[in-house]
């Protein structure tokens, strides 16, 4: 079972360790971020996560029996008008744990996070098309792809095609009791 608790500042140094080169950052965390990743970067994302209604919510992923920091989450740009957020940075950090199903533990985490805890509507991400192990465990949590962007990235002579993908509440909670979404549903705008 995966807990999550609140990023801080200790975590970092684990954090960078995980990161190992220029083309795993940019696949990992997009371009926000340069390489190579310094404390500084993070610092500066880890001051959006403070206030009464913070627009990120940085986590790192505990395994409950064993207590060892296994990943890493983030609900991103957050916007409580529109009940709405991205999450994105998800990351197993030991190469030997992923594919194990702790991504998909933790990604539950933070939907249920962002649905429970923050009340939010929608929750949308964004994975690139060749990240076929991240791409199958969001379809089996129920997000659905709304759009694709062709060239969205290029990494040297590598041109990387970005999926937006997007889950609703009213989904979400069908699928935690159980039940396939409704076909009538089907083709809706959601909620």
């Amino acid at each position: 079972m995966i807990e999550l608790r609140a990023f801080e500042e200790t975590d970092i140094p684990r954090l960078l360790g995980w990161v190992p080169d220029a083309r795993f950052l940019l696949q990992w965390a997009g371009p926000q971020y340069k390489f190579p990743l310094d404390a500084s970067q993070l610092l500066q994302t880890l001051t959006t996560t403070r206030g009464d209604r913070p627009s990120c919510f940085m986590f790192k992923a505990l395994r409950k029996v064993e207590g060892d920091v296994v990943g890493h989450i983030e609900l991103m740009k957050i916007n409580y008008d529109e009940g709405t957020a991205q999450l994105g940075r998800v990351l197993i950090g030991s190469p030997q744990r992923r594919g194990h199903g702790l991504g998909r533990e933790m990604v539950e985490s933070a939907l249920s996070y962002a649905f429970h805890r923050l009340s939010l509507n929608m929750v949308s991400l964004k994975v690139f098309d060749f990240n076929a192990q991240a791409l199958a465990c969001y379809r089996s949590l129920g997000f659905t792809e709304y759009e694709r962007l062709p060239l969205a990235r290029t990494f040297g002579e590598e041109h990387w095609t970005l999926i937006m993908m997007k889950l609703d509440r009213t989904t979400w909670a069908e699928r935690q009791r159980g039940e396939e979404p409704h076909a009538s549903d089907a083709g809706k705008p959601n909620r």
